[in-house]
């Protein structure tokens, strides 16, 4: 097996600094020289292999919500059929879910978010994704219940995790995030 080029990994290493500049300082705090340090190149290295700002966050939002999305769904995968959907609610309720780097980096993301439109368009197609997801799993655990009743119940389920993860974030107790599962698990319910 090859070694991968050195575009690959130096693009690699310039997204990964820019991975921790961004959990460190936030977006707006993020410059070019911060990442160019992080990474330990130069400066004119990321122009090379990335491209401007605007590209390099393009490439790295791309690749915080693949890391995100294949975080969770790599997780949710590994549970038996008969269980998939009860683990995969504990999980998205978990200190885990809400403790990893892919989660902290889209919750950095969503301020930027407000006032950048190509961030906010690439977080809700993140947002998206997951919505659908959960219906998804919804429509495999409860296949008899109407559409829209499950998407409105997928979107809750996703306010009520992500909701509760910010505020683990900012200083609540988890432990408090189990009553939004709690939640989750009547509207679900509900659906039967």
């Amino acid at each position: 097996m090859g070694r991968k080029s050195l575009k690959t990994e130096r693009v690699s290493e310039i997204l990964d600094a820019f991975e921790r500049c961004l959990e460190q300082k936030g977006l707006q705090g993020t410059t070019l020289d911060n990442i160019a340090e992080e990474a330990g190149l130069a400066r004119r290295m990321i122009r090379h292999y990335v491209g401007n700002r605007d590209d390099l966050i393009d490439a790295a939002v791309e690749r915080i919500i693949e890391k995100f999305t294949l975080s969770i769904f790599d997780t949710i995968d590994k549970f038996e059929s008969q269980d998939r959907f009860h683990g995969a609610l504990d999980y998205i309720f978990s200190e885990e879910f809400n403790a990893l780097p892919a989660t902290k980096l889209v919750a950095a993301l969503l301020a930027v978010s407000l006032y950048e439109e190509k961030v906010c368009h690439a977080v809700k197609t993140l947002y998206d994704s997951f919505h659908l997801g959960l219906d998804q799993e919804l429509k495999q655990h409860i296949p008899n219940a109407p559409q829209e009743k499950r998407l409105q119940v997928a979107y809750s389920i996703m306010c009520l995790s992500f909701g509760g993860g910010w505020m683990r974030n900012i200083g609540f107790d988890h432990s408090l995030n189990i009553r939004n599962k709690q939640i989750a698990q009547t509207l679900i319910d509900q659906l039967i």
